[in-house]
């Protein structure tokens, strides 16, 4: 007998219900904390008994839902795992040369090498959009933000 998606659907909800409701015990073992001042347990608290309303949204919604069959699989092509690996070298690329390249520069390198060989697009629309995300990622966390992030060899 073939799965439906809806099986599927109450597995993980039962399994993030279980998740949510452990960050929730936790969070509670540790100072919580107030808006204003939130203690080390806000996050994971809070953080639960959102997952776990998500997940008992998804649990309630598979029951109301006509069955669907079951997705394609995740690597439709038989090369497709040949992309996952090529994304995780390049994130860890990535990390080896943030340091000495810079945080602008090794982001518009990463950016671009993602656009043209794991989601292949033409030259103009990388560079476009590897400079776009470069300058913004720049704006945001060095100019706006003032975060240390490393300037490279280059200065910028």
């Amino acid at each position: 007998m073939e799965k439906k998606i809806n099986h599927y659907n109450r597995i993980s909800a039962l399994f993030f219900i279980g998740v949510g409701m452990f960050f929730s015990f936790y969070g509670r073992t540790v100072e919580i904390g107030a808006w204003s001042e939130p203690g080390p347990g806000f996050m994971p608290f809070w953080s639960g008994i959102v997952l776990t309303v998500m997940a008992v949204f998804l649990l309630l919604g598979s029951f109301k839902r006509k069955e669907w069959q079951v997705m394609p699989p995740f690597f439709p092509l038989a090369d497709s795992w040949k992309r996952v690996l090529m994304a995780f070298l390049s994130m860890v690329g990535y990390l080896l040369l943030f340091k000495p390249l810079g945080f602008t520069l090794v982001t518009f390198i990463f950016i671009a090498f993602l656009l043209k060989t794991i989601f292949p697009q033409n030259w103009k629309r990388t560079l476009i959009v590897a400079s776009a995300t470069a300058i913004l990622a720049r704006l945001i966390f060095i100019n706006f933000l003032e975060t240390q992030l490393p300037l490279g060899f280059l200065g910028f």
